[in-house]
C-alpha cells in the first residue's frame, strides 16, 4: 500500500521502483523490452511487455 514514487528503467530489461519510504525494488525482465508501465491503484503496477505478455506487480 505504499505509494510508488519513481519508476526508472536503468536498461532495457531492468526497472527500478523507488517508494516514498525509501525502499527500492529492482525488477528484471530477462532482457525483454518493457513497453508500458501503468499503475491501476496505489499498490498495483501493470507492466506490459513488447511480446504481449503482462506482469502484474503488487506492493
Amino acid at each position: 500500500g505504499v505509494p510508488v514514487a519513481v519508476v526508472s528503467f536503468t536498461s532495457i530489461g531492468v526497472a527500478v521502483v523507488s517508494f516514498s519510504d525509501g525502499s527500492v525494488i529492482v525488477v528484471s525482465f530477462s532482457g525483454v523490452p518493457v513497453a508500458v508501465v501503468s499503475f491501476t491503484s496505489i499498490s498495483v503496477a501493470v507492466v506490459s511487455l513488447s511480446d504481449g505478455s503482462v506482469i502484474v506487480v503488487s506492493f
